[in-house]
């Protein structure tokens, strides 16, 4: 959804809290949208549903975790095979001054 077409904040001071609790609860559950509460007109607060709340966290962290996958495969290393990873811990080993297990174990 682009900016131009995403819904205006919903805005309400936030002596709502005290005075209309419950439309405040109300609004927020059928909205499912986040309400910003103002105090002295600047926003202070945002108040929202929890079920809205759990479901932009788990959008968010599906989001990140594809965002990571991405990054990881742009910048992994090619994958090495056996021989070649073979070789390579053989390598390390002798730079530790260690015997290479045989066998893989």
């Amino acid at each position: 959804m682009s900016a131009l077409a995403a819904p205006l904040p919903v805005i309400r001071p936030i002596t709502d809290l005290r005075t209309q609790l419950n439309d405040v609860c109300t609004q927020a559950t059928e909205l499912q949208e986040p309400i910003v509460l103002t105090k002295n007109g600047v926003a202070s607060f945002v108040l929202m549903d929890s079920n809205a709340y759990e479901t932009t966290e788990r959008r968010n962290r599906v989001y990140l975790a594809l965002r990571e996958a991405e990054i990881e495969e742009k910048y992994r290393p090619e994958a090495l095979n056996a021989d070649d990873s073979d070789a390579k811990m053989r390598e390390i080993f002798a730079l530790w001054n260690l015997d290479y297990p045989s066998n893989g174990a």
